[in-house]
């Protein structure tokens, strides 16, 4: 204990007063719902151009405490306690590894994984197995997997892919126009790396793609979902 020279009593009686007031504010705060802003793909942007003078703002101290003049109306402003900023972004893009270091440590950073449990949830997906044969989950898994042993976990597959596909001919056109491209591009002019994770009968001699039949053969199954289901059935 040791005597404080730089404070005297006034003092003391006005942080005292500012924590009752504080104490009150708090509670009319409570009845005013939260308002959010959700900014896409926010690492594509100029961070300095699209914030401007809000970096300093959103920063909860200084919430309505703190105030710029708008370019055009000259009015001040500022920012409300109950505005919540949600930006998204895409680890795989290589622009985040440049994200400005002061947007950095005025957000909070939650990874959002592919979620193989969205399988099981009807409300969401409208289908876990396609033709009670591909089972989107494992297929989805075993992707994954490959993905990360051969390049890295930033560029896995999200369960969006896969979400909304009730029948044959839709996965059909998810996987070849969507999800092979993504590959491509992954593993650009790598046509080995490719057939390692997919398959080689989806590519031709020449690594172009190759459109498998989806007419039932005399098994029961397409040529396409024989293939498909190799991938994940090869693990086991």
């Amino acid at each position: 204990i040791y005597e404080l020279y730089r404070i005297n009593f006034s003092d003391i009686i006005n942080l005292i007063m500012k924590d009752e007031n504080d104490d009150q504010l708090s509670a009319k705060r409570a009845d005013i719902p939260p308002y959010y802003l959700i900014i896409d793909e926010i690492n594509r942007g100029n961070i300095a151009k699209i914030f401007g003078e809000l970096i300093t703002l959103i920063e909860k101290d200084k919430r309505e405490k703190i105030n710029c003049y708008l370019p055009y109306s000259k009015k001040p402003f500022t920012l409300p306690h109950n505005l919540y900023i949600i930006g998204t972004m895409n680890t795989a893009d290589r622009s985040i590894a440049i994200l400005d270091t002061a947007l950095r440590r005025r957000f909070a950073f939650i990874e959002i994984e592919p979620d193989l449990s969205v399988f099981d949830n009807p409300s969401v997906v409208l289908s876990s197995k396609v033709n009670d044969c591909v089972d989107l989950a494992k297929l989805l898994e075993a992707l994954n997997k490959k993905i990360t042993e051969k390049i890295d976990r930033d560029h896995r597959i999200g369960h969006a892919y896969f979400m909304n596909i009730p029948n044959l001919n839709e996965l059909y056109y998810v996987w070849y126009y969507k999800i092979i491209p993504l590959l491509m591009d992954y593993f650009y002019n790598d046509v080995e790396t490719l057939q390692s994770i997919i398959g080689k009968q989806f590519f031709n001699k020449d690594g172009s793609i190759n459109f498998l039949d989806i007419k039932k053969m005399s098994g029961g199954m397409t040529e396409f979902e024989q293939e498909i289901t190799k991938i994940y059935l090869s693990g086991h």
